[in-house]
């Protein structure tokens, strides 16, 4: 028996792109990405054709040029088209709906060289319309698992100021895509981090509810079912039509039948009783709680629960909290503030920059949420190397020391004694 193939995700008739009747200019996309596009096209509403026809309402390009090297220019002014540049469909797949194409018009008017129609102001003076800056939805606040074990390995720090973190945690479940994994082959400095796609949450009702339960159960140490939840965020994450019916998900991958039942429940009701009953039962909310603490895990939360302890304060005056912890409990709310993704840019330009005075040629990037193209992150995710592959061998300790003496960073919260020697 020939095995299954995977079905894609159905197309929806009333999706944001219907009535659509597209031509792509392909010349200057890279193909993992004029793929999706085509797929977000379709699966939206959209009908492409692989030649202009009568029937053509939107052609998409990179920019004039490129499409007048396909298209003879009075060609395009008789049928009357909309000419515009695929960062309206990158725009318009962030914001769930369609953006104002005034904004993304082609021109035919410079020779081809402009990307951006003019538009006259009120005084009658022309300017040119400015494209809306590309931004992703941000990460919902429960949405990204913790790793919580007592004994991690990490280097961080967050400036009670600058909320500025170095670290080697990498805790979201989100699917990196094929952009963001060839973004990790560029040259520092040559990274373009606006070249990511960033699709829409269009089911942030369903998202949020399954991180908040990811995140209890992690904290209750259940991996099982941390771990169902970690795996079916990013593909509901991922789809390009708002979920209103459970058959429209079945055939998913990581979406069971204790899931189908769960995403029945919140778009029939609009919540999750399962959630609604440990947000309500004490044990659950203080482990929880007890487990933001950066090194306290699940064993460890569990035990200042049953010794009374039910709020941060309370673990204050708790002697059996190794310095780590200490830490964690004293810089718990500037751990959970977000960074901006622009203070991230500054960052690992700084780290950069820092790093190549203490070894020359060696590579300091940020990987993580920021890499895939997050608005803004929990953390910051630092991989250092060296193309030699061993220079950096020792590299951490001398980083990390230079990093405080310049006051970037206030704590290392934990430091491996075999640093000196690991592959970082």
């Amino acid at each position: 028996m020939a095995p299954k193939k995977d079905k894609s995700p159905p197309s929806d008739p009333n999706g944001i792109f219907s009535g659509m009747v597209v031509f792509l200019i392909e010349t200057g996309v890279q193909s993992r990405r004029l793929q999706i596009w085509k797929q977000k096209l379709v699966q939206m509403g959209a009908k492409l054709e692989d030649r202009f026809t009568k029937n053509v309402s939107h052609v998409f390009a990179m920019d004039a040029n490129l499409l007048l090297q396909k298209l003879d220019k009075e060609r395009l002014i008789r049928a009357k088209v909309k000419l515009l540049t695929y960062q309206w469909l990158e725009d318009s797949l962030i914001e769930g709906e369609k953006a104002s194409e005034d904004l993304y018009v082609l021109s035919l008017q410079s020779g081809g060289g402009e990307s951006l129609s003019p538009k006259a102001d009120n005084d009658g003076h022309s300017r040119v319309t400015r494209k809306k800056s590309r931004i992703s939805a941000e990460d919902a606040k429960n949405s990204s698992p913790r790793h919580m074990n007592d004994n991690k390995e990490r280097v961080d720090s967050r400036d009670t100021k600058s909320a500025s973190s170095f670290t080697s945690r990498s805790s979201s479940p989100e699917v990196t895509s094929p952009e963001a994994i060839d973004s990790l082959n560029k040259p520092v400095g040559t990274s373009d981090s606006s070249s990511l796609y960033k699709p829409p949450d269009l089911n942030r009702n369903i998202t949020q509810i399954f991180g908040k339960l990811l995140n209890i159960y992690r904290a209750l140490g259940d991996d099982r079912r941390s771990f169902s939840y970690y795996k079916a965020i990013p593909v509901i994450e991922k789809l390009p039509f708002k979920i209103e019916s459970v058959d429209q998900v079945k055939h998913l991958p990581s979406i069971g039948k204790s899931m189908q039942d769960h995403i029945q429940e919140i778009v029939t009701t609009g919540k999750l009783s399962k959630l609604e009953h440990f947000e309500k039962d004490e044990k659950v909310k203080t482990i929880s709680l007890f487990g933001e603490v950066w090194g306290i895990g699940p064993a460890t939360a569990l035990k200042l629960y049953e010794k009374g302890h039910r709020t941060l304060d309370d673990l204050r005056n708790e002697e059996s909290l190794t310095h780590s912890q200490r830490l964690g409990l004293k810089y718990f709310d500037d751990i959970q503030t977000r960074i901006p993704r622009h203070e991230v840019e500054e960052m690992e330009r700084l780290l950069q920059k820092v790093g190549e005075e203490i070894l020359p040629g060696v590579i300091v990037v940020c990987g993580g949420s920021y890499r895939r193209g997050k608005a803004s992150c929990g953390d910051m995710d630092i991989i250092c190397t060296h193309p030699d592959r061993k220079s950096h061998k020792g590299f951490l300790p001398k980083f990390v020391k230079r990093l405080k003496d310049m006051e970037f960073l206030r704590e290392d919260l934990v430091f491996s004694v075999h640093s000196t020697e690991v592959s970082i």
